[in-house]
Order: C-alpha cells, then sequence, then structure tokens
C-alpha cells in the first residue's frame, strides 16, 4: 500500500514545468522516490542521480524514470525514461517533489474509528486516521494524518505517530526538513510504549510495525522502517530510515541501527550495540561497531557446537549453514 499523486503526470510536462527536457519514452508518474525506495509501481516513479554509478544502478533497476545532469545523457539507454536538466538533479528531484506537496497532489486515507477502542480525553488524533478494535490510546498521545491502526493495539502516553521524518535537504539557499508524504501502519496487538516516536514514510510508503511486536519506552523508528513480527525493542533504541527488521528480532537497551540495513530474522543486537551493517538471521552481534559474537535459535538461547553439530543449548533445535545462511534442520 503507498500513498502516491492523486492522479498520474505525465513524465513530460513533469519536464516542461521545470524548464528541463524529456529523452526516452514518455511516461505516467504516479510517486517519487530514490533508488532505495520500496515501491509495487516502480515503472511509475521518478528518481534521480547525481554521479555515473548511480546512473548505472538506475539503468539496471526496474524504476521507470529518472532526473539526470545534462553531462551524463551519453550514458542513458533507450528502455528508459529521463529529464535531462542542467540543474543539480537532486535539488531539481526535490523541488518538483516540494512543489506537488505544496499544492496538495498526494492522496490521504479516509478516517475511521471503531466504537470499541479506548481513547484517552487528552490525545490528539488527526484526520486521516484509521483505528481498528478494542485499542487502547493513553494520555497526551499525538496520531498525525496518513496513520493506519490495527486491533488490539496499545500506546501509551506522550507518543507521536505519523510525524515528519529527518530528510534534511538544502533548496534554494537554505536548509529544510522535507515534508514526507507516507503514512504509518501498525498492525495487531502491537503495545508501543510511552514517549516513542514513529515517523511515518517519505515518499508514500508506510512506515510498518507487524503483529505482536512491543516497542519499550523512549523509541525512535525513522521514515520508512519495516519492522516485523514479534519483535521485542528495548527502551531508548533508535531506528534510522529504510531499516528493514525481520521477525522475532530483539534489540537492546539504547542500540542505534543505521539506515537501510536489514536485521535479520531470530537475530540479537545486544545493549548499546551501534550496528552499521546488515545482520543475518539467528546472529548475535555487540558493541560498538556491532561484531557477531554468537547465533541465537528460535527459543532466544545460545547455539552451540556440539560433536561437530550446531545445537540450541535449551531446546536442542540443531542447526546448519546452508550457502553462508543459518538454517534449522531436522
Amino acid at each position: 500500500m503507498e500513498l502516491g499523486i492523486r492522479e498520474k503526470l505525465p513524465l513530460s510536462e513533469i519536464a516542461r514545468n521545470f524548464n528541463a527536457y524529456l529523452m526516452g519514452t514518455d511516461r505516467q508518474i504516479s510517486k517519487f522516490g530514490n533508488l532505495s525506495s520500496v515501491t509495487d509501481k516502480p515503472q511509475q516513479q521518478l528518481t534521480y542521480v547525481i554521479a555515473e554509478k548511480y546512473l548505472k544502478s538506475f539503468n539496471t533497476s526496474n524504476i521507470g524514470a529518472c532526473i539526470v545532469h545534462e553531462s551524463l545523457k551519453e550514458l542513458c539507454i533507450k528502455e528508459k525514461s529521463y529529464i535531462i536538466t542542467s540543474e543539480n538533479p537532486e535539488q531539481l528531484f526535490y523541488t518538483i517533489f516540494l512543489n506537488h506537496y505544496q499544492s496538495g497532489h498526494f492522496k490521504t486515507l479516509s478516517s475511521t474509528r471503531d466504537s470499541s477502542t479506548i481513547i484517552a480525553p487528552s490525545a490528539v488524533i488527526h484526520n486521516s486516521v484509521v483505528i481498528g478494535k478494542d485499542c487502547l490510546i493513553m494520555d497526551n498521545v499525538v496520531i498525525m494524518p496518513n496513520t493506519i491502526i490495527g486491533d488490539r493495539v496499545t500506546i501509551k502516553p506522550n507518543t507521536v505517530i505519523g510525524g515528519d521524518g529527518f530528510q534534511v535537504k538544502t533548496l534554494e539557499g537554505r536548509r529544510k526538513v522535507i515534508p514526507h508524504v507516507g503514512g504509518v501502519k501498525i498492525m495487531n496487538d502491537v503495545e508501543i510504549g510511552s514517549s516513542v516516536c514513529i515517523d511515518k514514510g517519505l515518499f508514500g510508503e508506510f512506515t510498518t510495525i507487524h503483529n505482536e511486536t512491543k516497542i519499550d519506552n523512549l523509541v525512535h523508528i525513522a521514515h520508512s522502517a519495516v519492522i516485523g513480527e514479534s519483535c521485542t525493542i528495548a527502551a531508548g533504541s533508535s531506528i534510522a530510515g529504510a531499516v528493514t527488521v525481520g521477525n522475532n528480532v530483539w534489540i537492546g537497551v539504547n542500540c542505534s541501527i543505521n539506515q537501510l540495513l536489514n536485521i535479520g530474522d531470530y537475530s540479537l543486537v545486544g545493549t548499546g550495540s551501534v550496528v552499521i551493517k546488515s545482520v543475518l538471521p539467528h546472529k548475535k552481534v555487540f558493541g560498538s561497531p556491532a561484531k557477531t559474537i554468537g547465533l541465537v535459535c528460535k527459543c532466544r538461547a545460545d547455539i552451540i557446537s556440539s560433536e561437530e553439530q550446531l545445537v540450541c543449548s535449551q531446546c536442542n533445535n540443531r542447526y546448519a549453514f546452508v550457502e553462508g545462511q543459518l538454517v534449522e534442520v531436522s
């Protein structure tokens, strides 16, 4: 699910309106994004590149259209579509994005609220918010537009759901925090502690918290992150933009996870760790920077080597490495 542009825009029209020109096939654009953005409509996405290596990445991606500086046009290929500009492509991209944001061109949700949900009188629920059954929303919670909350969700005092993330760009000589046009989706049976901030997606995607994940106090989850099922995120941790956390992951107190990383299923991030590279499933990592210090079973006990086999120290589940990945074996 994404919140794109209300009506598709011809790429040729975008180019003409911003003193650039189209190279390649004209396309209907329904969303914006960068090369790492997750979308189910890549052929309708407009992105940008600022260097040759990124243009090569775009050319081999499934994204349809790109803003490119005229000095790189010889590297453009006929299968793709380009807006060719003499300006800085990144600044032009965000200028176009802000223009459509200020014109109200992006979709929003229709508000609904189940009567079984309990909402404290001091909570602030904005328009364009969907709330399911049997939720508890406590004192001074703020829920911003384009938020979807499932069933049996608890949100504790002073938490903010759906604010803008921290995407800072220099446009027209001024540093600006870019407004976000996506949302937040919180699935069923999630519990969110006090003074938590969960930012909405940047380009129309949803920051997502999946079923039965539990989030402690003072946690920050940045724009476009995806948190899997049955995760535990302890107090003070910070998860940066576009991070993907798998299922049944444990993140200890005061951890920091850098942007764009993947944290594999059943992994464990130890207290105070700074994660700067992706973590494979079942790995236990610790430190600053975080390094692998062991393996973790589904039951969260240590996996140990016994008689040339990998065995859980508690439940006796057996594991083996297959093509570099740890898998459970019968």
